[in-house]
C-alpha cells in the first residue's frame, strides 16, 4: 500500500461514530473496485461526518481504491478546506459532492462512478426499464446535463437541485451518481443503476424485438421493492466477503 503520512493511524483519534463511517466509506471504495465501478483514481465516494455540519470525508486524491483505508481518508469542510489529511482534494469530486451534502440531509453517502460496463448509457436520453431488477428505480432516476468537466463551483448546487428527492442520477455524457442514508443503501443503489443501464444496452444490442411491459406493472414492482430496502440485506454479506478477502480497509 502507498505510504500515507497525513492521517490518523488508529481509531483513537476519532469518535466511535466517525470511525464507523470511515470504515464503511473505505469498504465502499474497495467494493467499487471489486465490482468494476472505479476509474483508476478519478471516481469518488464521500460521506458526511456525523455530528452535524457539512464536513465530509473523501479519498486522498491519487490513491487507488485498493489503497484506501479508514484512517487515510481526508476530511474537508463545505469550502473545500482540508481539516484532516494532506491537501490533495480532487476538485471535480468536491464540486460534485459539496452541493448534495449541503442540501440533502438524507444523502449521508454520495457515490460518483464512470462504471465502464454501462457508461454508454449516459449518452442515451433516458433509461428504458426492461428487467425486474431495474423496477426498483422506476420513476426514481434523475438526470443532469453535461456541463464539461465538473470544476465550476456553480454546478455543485445544480447537481443537488437536479437530484431532488431521488437517490439515483444519470449525469449525461459523464457518469452515474447515487446517494443513501447508509453506505449499503448508496452502494446498492449504484449496483442497480449500473445493472439497469447495462441490461438495457445488452438488450438493445441484440437488435431483436423487446418486450416492454406496461407502466402500471413497473409501478407495482417498484412499490413491492419497498419491502426490501436497498442495502439492508446485501451490505452485511458484502462486508463479510470483503473481510475474508482483505480486511485492511478497516485500518
Amino acid at each position: 500500500m502507498a505510504e500515507f503520512t497525513g492521517a490518523a493511524s488508529s481509531a483513537a483519534r476519532y469518535t466511535k461514530e466517525e470511525w464507523q463511517v470511515r470504515v464503511d466509506l473505505a469498504a465502499m471504495h474497495r467494493l467499487a473496485h471489486d465490482y468494476g465501478y472505479d476509474d483508476i483514481v478519478w471516481n469518488h465516494i464521500t460521506a458526511r461526518v456525523p455530528g452535524g455540519g457539512h464536513n465530509f470525508l473523501m479519498n486522498h486524491f491519487g490513491l487507488h481504491n485498493t489503497e484506501i483505508t479508514a484512517s487515510n481518508l481526508i476530511k474537508i469542510d463545505q469550502d473545500g478546506n482540508v481539516l484532516d489529511g494532506p491537501p490533495d482534494v480532487n476538485t471535480a469530486g468536491f464540486v460534485i459532492h459539496k452541493g448534495i451534502h449541503n442540501s440533502i440531509p438524507n444523502a449521508k453517502f454520495v457515490f460518483h462512478s464512470h462504471a465502464p460496463a454501462a457508461l454508454a448509457a449516459t449518452a442515451i436520453e433516458e433509461v428504458v426499464h426492461l428487467v425486474q431488477d431495474s423496477s426498483m428505480l422506476y420513476g426514481k432516476i434523475s438526470y443532469h446535463d453535461w456541463e464539461g468537466l465538473s470544476v465550476d463551483l456553480d454546478e455543485s448546487q445544480r447537481l443537488a437541485d437536479n437530484l431532488g428527492n431521488n437517490k439515483c442520477m444519470i449525469m449525461r455524457n459523464h457518469g452515474f451518481l447515487t446517494v443513501g442514508e447508509t453506505a449499503g443503501e448508496c452502494f446498492i443503489n449504484m449496483y442497480y443503476l449500473v445493472r439497469a443501464c447495462q441490461t438495457m444496452l445488452q438488450a438493445y444490442s441484440t437488435g431483436l424485438p423487446l418486450v416492454k411491459t406496461s407502466p402500471v406493472l413497473w409501478e407495482k414492482a417498484c412499490k413491492q421493492y419497498e419491502s426490501f430496502p436497498a442495502g439492508k440485506y446485501e451490505w452485511p454479506a458484502m462486508l463479510r466477503l470483503l473481510d475474508k478477502k482483505d480486511p485492511s480497509y478497516r485500518y
